[in-house]
């Protein structure tokens, strides 16, 4: 399976899913763009030779005709986590009204040119988005279903106000179906709710089947502030074997938690990023009392990282019930379960700093929910190729 990724990041589909034969990256963050090169041996246009992967910058610059150009097939998945701030209180929502969630649509033109240009019309599309896009005033997540689908005009939600946080459409050109995923179901201390979109053209998947289980759906989600203690049901690499989102919780598939919730202050003096969707919330994290650095216990899930973490742990120590210091790089590439030094490359001639790294790990997906997706991708696409 060929793979393409747009708005790349650091590379967390091409760690979640090193099975597919990643071909091309577009991103324009030069940090990212130095762990794509280092980790997963991208080149840049002029080192570029056929049989490479390639690494673009513009996304918007993205086309079949490009591919042909340089080189590189028309991918069989194509993989994307357009800039989400315009859909989060970050940045204002200002929605499709900002440049930035335009490059969604831009995102939606470049589909339907790949699934033109192939021979057999068919394309696998997962997009991530924060939960905010949901809820835009100017219904941008009705946009995006509406063109991908191939729908006049942007779709209604379903009681004119907030899309629900699971469903699917479909229309002449595609399906599309949609659900809210939270990375501490996967095995990361981690509360990381997000979007996933799963779209379906030319028969390529059966949305439905990615994304959806009938597990998923029992159960009465406990009051917010209610501790749950359900032990995950887990596979040897620590992902969840059913997938979760927060209604699933219910249904035996939680990591074990205890202790109240409570709301993390941002560190830094920094404004909230999606506040009333990330429900950012901070479980005792204990170390030794001498404060050396440990992993984080994960009976307990972290606030939701961000693209500013300052995040902090509290710990024990001897002069103080309490202390507080900032998550080390490694600790952040745990929360968002990518190896550990993944983001310590050289870079611009010296070892990276912990800034570049915490930011780009920030913008990132959860590399095992991605993992999840992407293995039941694999799973249907074989079964659509059994029964055509």
């Amino acid at each position: 399976m060929i793979g393409w990724t747009m708005c790349s990041g650091i590379g967390a589909p091409e760690v979640a899913a090193a099975w597919v034969d990643w071909r091309l990256a577009s991103e324009i963050e030069n940090f990212p763009r130095a762990v794509l090169q280092e980790r997963h041996g991208y080149k840049l246009p002029d080192d570029h030779n056929q049989g490479d992967p390639l690494l673009w910058g513009d996304m918007t610059e993205v086309t079949p005709e490009l591919a042909r150009a340089r080189g590189v097939p028309l991918p069989d998945v194509l993989v994307a986590g357009t800039p989400c701030q315009a859909f989060s209180v970050a940045g204002l929502r200002k929605g499709t009204d900002d440049a930035r969630g335009n490059l969604t649509l831009k995102f939606v033109e470049t589909c339907h040119a790949i699934v033109n240009d192939r021979h057999d019309g068919r394309l696998v599309v997962l997009w991530e988005n924060v939960p905010g896009v949901l809820s835009d005033k100017g219904n941008a997540f009705g946009c995006f279903l509406g063109g991908l689908v191939g729908a006049d005009n942007a779709l209604p939600s379903p009681d004119g106000g907030s899309w629900p946080s699971v469903g699917m459409v479909s229309g002449p050109r595609a399906r599309v179906a949609w659900r809210v995923l939270n990375a501490q179901y996967f095995g990361v201390a981690q509360r990381r709710r997000r979007v996933f979109v799963v779209v379906d053209f030319g028969g390529a998947v059966d949305p439905a089947a990615v994304l959806f289980e009938r597990q998923g759906l029992r159960g009465n989600t406990p009051p917010s502030r209610q501790a749950g203690q359900i032990v995950a049901a887990l596979t040897s690499s620590g992902v969840g074997t059913c997938g979760a989102d927060d209604s699933q919780g219910q249904s035996g598939h939680l990591i074990p938690s205890t202790g109240d919730l409570s709301h993390c202050l941002n560190a830094g003096g920094m404004g909230r990023m999606d506040y009333e969707t990330e429900t950012m919330i901070a479980h005792p994290i204990a170390f030794e009392a001498n404060m050396s650095m440990q992993s984080p216990d994960t009976s307990g899930t972290h606030p939701t990282l961000t693209r500013r973490t300052h995040a902090a742990v509290a710990f024990e120590s001897q002069s103080h019930p309490w202390a507080v210091r900032r998550l080390t790089p490694n600790e952040c590439h745990s929360l968002q379960g990518f190896p550990q030094d993944y983001c310590a490359i050289t870079y611009r001639k010296k070892p990276a700093a912990d800034g570049p790294q915490y930011k780009a790990l920030g913008n990132s997906m959860a590399v095992p929910v991605m993992a999840w997706i992407m293995d039941r991708i694999r799973a249907s696409a074989a079964q659509q190729k059994v029964a055509a």
